[in-house]
C-alpha cells in the first residue's frame, strides 16, 4: 500500500473507534483486526504502520477530539502536522489512488492556528480524573501519566507446575530472543519485543503463558497452597486462575467462575495444555437467581478466594488506551457498586482462617482503598495482612507500595515497571 491509503485505512479505523466509544463497542485492538481481516491484500509493514497511526492518535485522543470537535479527518490531520508541512500533507490527501481527499478551505484554516495543550491533555487522561489521578501520584503525576502512555511490554509466565525458569530462559537463549527476568514476581520473564508465540514448543506445551508481572504477584500474595479449597470468583480468562494451578501441584481443588461464558471459553484447552488437572470451570448465570443456587454449596469452605473484580482498567491504560474515554463518573460509580456487592458475596465462601484477595488493574482510590475501608467496618471478623509479610524478596530491590493504606500493595508503571495494580489482603477469623 502507498503511504496515502495507509492514511485513508487508519481514518476509516479512527471512524469506527469513535463510534464505537460511544457506543461502548469493541476495543480498538478487536477493530484494527476485523478490518485487516477483510482486506488481506494489506501486507505486514502496512499493518503494522497503520496501526501505529491509529494509536498515535488514540493517545493523543482528549486533545485531538476537543480542538477538532470530533471531526475524525481534522483529528488525524492535526496529529499529522507534527511531523510535515503543509505541502506534504496536500501531497498525502490528494483524492488519487485510494488516498484520503483533497483537504478543504475549512480544513486548512483549522491547521493554521495554534491549539494550546493544558495539563490533561499533554498527560492525555480526562480532566474529570484529574483529582482521583492526584490523589494516586501527588507531584509524580507527569511522570505516572507519561508511563500510562507509553507502551506495555510483552510479559511471559512461567508455569512452574510443568517445568522451571532455566528451562524457559535456555529456550529462549537458544532462539537468540532477548528477555529478562521480573523485578517482582520470580514466574516472570520479560521479552524486549511483542512476538508471536503461538508456534512456540514451549507455548503449545503449556511452559508458558502470557501475563503481565503485576498479575503473577498478585496470585504469588495469594499464598496458595496444595490441598487448598480455592475460588476464583471473576476468572475471566484464567489467567489467575492457572496461575494459582501452578501452585498446587493438582492438589486440592480450584473453582473457576464468571459471568461471561465468552471470557471463559478458552480456559478449558488452557487447562490441558497446563496439565492443571485440578480446576472446576462454569460459567454462572446471573438470571432467576441461579448464580446463588450455584454458589450455595460453597460457602464457607474456601482456603482462598481470589476476587479479581471488575473495575475501570486504570491502571492499563497503556495496553488499552482508549478505555479511559470509555470511562465516566457513572461508569466509576456502577464499578464501585458491583465491587462492594462482590467483596460481601465472596466473604460468605471463606472458611474461618481463610483469605480473600482483593485485586483491580485499576489506580483509582475510590475502587481500592475505600472499597476495602468499608468493607473492613461491616465485617467484625476481617482482618488486613499487610502484603511484605508474603512477599518473597529473593531477588530484586524492595517492594514499596504506593497505596495509603501500608498493608495493601499498589503498584504502577512508572514506579514498578509493571501495570497498575491494587492487592488487599484479607483473612476471616478462626
Amino acid at each position: 500500500m502507498i503511504e496515502p491509503a495507509r492514511i485513508q485505512a487508519a481514518i476509516e479505523i479512527i471512524g469506527q473507534v469513535a463510534e464505537s466509544l460511544s457506543n461502548d463497542g469493541p476495543s480498538a485492538d478487536v477493530l484494527i483486526r476485523k478490518y485487516f481481516r477483510k482486506r488481506r491484500y494489506a501486507g505486514s509493514r502496512d499493518r503494522r504502520a497503520i496501526t501505529d497511526r491509529v494509536y498515535l492518535v488514540i493517545r493523543d485522543w482528549g486533545f485531538l477530539r476537543e480542538v477538532a470537535d470530533g471531526d475524525i479527518r481534522k483529528m488525524i490531520l492535526l496529529s499529522l502536522k507534527e511531523d510535515m508541512d503543509a505541502a506534504a500533507l496536500e501531497a498525502l490527501f490528494s483524492g488519487a489512488d485510494h488516498a484520503p481527499a483533497p483537504i478543504t478551505d475549512d480544513e486548512r484554516q483549522f491547521l493554521t492556528q495554534d491549539y494550546e495543550k493544558q495539563i490533561h491533555h499533554e498527560l492525555n487522561y480526562p480532566a474529570w480524573l484529574e483529582e482521583k489521578l492526584q490523589a494516586r501520584f501527588g507531584e509524580n503525576l507527569a511522570g505516572e501519566l507519561a508511563a500510562l502512555n507509553g507502551r506495555a511490554p510483552f510479559e511471559l509466565r512461567v508455569n512452574m507446575g510443568k517445568t522451571s525458569v532455566p528451562e524457559v530462559e535456555e529456550f529462549l537463549q537458544a532462539r537468540g530472543i532477548s528477555y529478562q527476568k521480573g523485578h517482582w514476581a520470580a514466574t516472570a520473564l520479560i521479552l524486549q519485543h511483542n512476538p508471536r508465540i503461538d508456534d512456540w514448543a514451549i507455548y503449545r506445551d503449556g511452559l508458558v503463558e502470557i501475563q503481565d508481572e503485576a498479575a503473577q504477584l498478585a496470585v504469588a500474595l495469594c499464598d496458595i497452597r496444595p490441598g487448598q479449597q480455592v475460588m476464583d470468583l471473576c476468572a475471566g480468562a484464567g489467567g489467575k486462575t492457572l496461575a494459582a494451578a501452578a501452585c498446587m501441584d493438582n492438589k486440592g481443588q480450584i473453582y473457576a467462575f464468571d459471568n461471561n461464558r465468552h471470557r471463559l471459553k478458552d480456559l478449558k484447552p488452557r487447562a490441558k495444555r497446563a496439565d492443571a488437572r485440578i480446576l472446576q470451570v462454569r460459567h454462572i448465570d446471573t438470571a432467576g437467581g441461579k448464580r446463588q443456587k450455584i454458589l450455595a454449596e460453597h460457602r464457607g469452605r474456601m482456603d482462598r478466594l481470589i476476587l479479581d473484580a471488575p473495575c475501570s482498567g486504570s491502571g492499563v491504560w497503556r495496553r488499552n488506551p482508549e478505555a479511559k474515554w470509555r470511562l465516566t463518573p457513572d461508569k466509576l460509580a456502577q464499578y464501585c457498586r458491583i465491587q462492594k456487592n462482590l467483596l460481601a458475596e465472596g466473604w460468605g465462601f471463606v472458611k474461618p482462617g481463610g483469605r480473600m484477595i482483593y485485586m483491580t488493574c485499576s489506580l483509582l482510590e475510590d475502587e481500592n482503598e475505600q472499597q476495602v475501608t468499608d468493607f473492613l467496618k461491616g465485617h467484625g471478623d476481617a482482618r488486613l495482612l499487610p502484603y511484605r509479610s508474603l512477599y518473597q524478596a529473593d531477588h530484586g530491590p524492595e517492594l514499596r507500595t504506593l497505596s495509603a493504606l501500608p498493608e495493601c500493595l499498589a503498584l504502577s508503571p512508572h514506579r514498578h515497571g509493571v501495570d497498575g495494580f491494587f492487592v488487599a489482603i484479607l483473612e476471616k477469623a478462626g
